[in-house]
């Protein structure tokens, strides 16, 4: 932890919380429970735009490092897609990192035990052909900073009759036409 978060940290809980001083102090790992705390202490900073106490630089600085630290779930994970992906350079690191934590939400151990297709693009397990592929883009990071894009990769392909049933009955037709 760097001396301007740990300042942050210090700055925001002086008169709150004891035990997570207490942790820092002692060089102790914090856990989640306490980045969430640490984040509800600095909110106030980080809504200070105007900066009328001084803080708000030290805040939103804060705020990116805890970004990093705080697991996201399932939910949060597509929330932040949902509202900050997009094609360009300033797409946000984090919106990366939510994409790493729904893949291995999805694939366990980096197993992927979905069926597999054969050279017609047929499920092996029951012989379907519609599927959906989850397209995403390669990003090169130099630090913090993308350097290079590679664009859509096929990073995964379900089939729609054994993955999402329920959707399938919309989509059954393409089975049953001939091409």
């Amino acid at each position: 932890m760097n001396r301007t978060i740990r300042r942050q940290i210090v700055f925001v809980l002086e008169d709150d919380n004891e035990a997570i001083l207490t942790k820092i102090e002692k060089g102790r790992a914090l856990t989640q429970e306490d980045f969430v705390l640490i984040r509800d202490a600095n909110e106030i900073h980080v809504n200070d735009a105007l900066n009328l106490n001084g803080r708000h630089r030290q805040a939103m600085a804060l705020n990116e490092w805890l970004d990093n630290m705080i697991e996201l779930s399932k939910e949060q994970a597509m929330k932040i897609l949902e509202d900050h992906l997009d094609k360009d350079v300033h797409t946000p690191a984090r919106v990366y990192r939510a994409l790493h934590t729904l893949w291995e939400e999805a694939t366990p151990n980096d197993v992927a035990t979905e069926p597999g297709f054969d050279e017609a693009g047929k499920c092996l397990k029951c012989g379907s052909k519609v599927s959906f592929a989850d397209v995403a883009d390669t990003v090169v990071f130099a630090g913090d900073e993308i350097v290079k894009r590679y664009d859509g990769d096929i990073t995964n392909r379900n089939c729609v009759r054994c993955t999402y049933p329920d959707r399938y009955r919309d989509l059954e037709h393409f089975d049953r036409d001939d091409p």
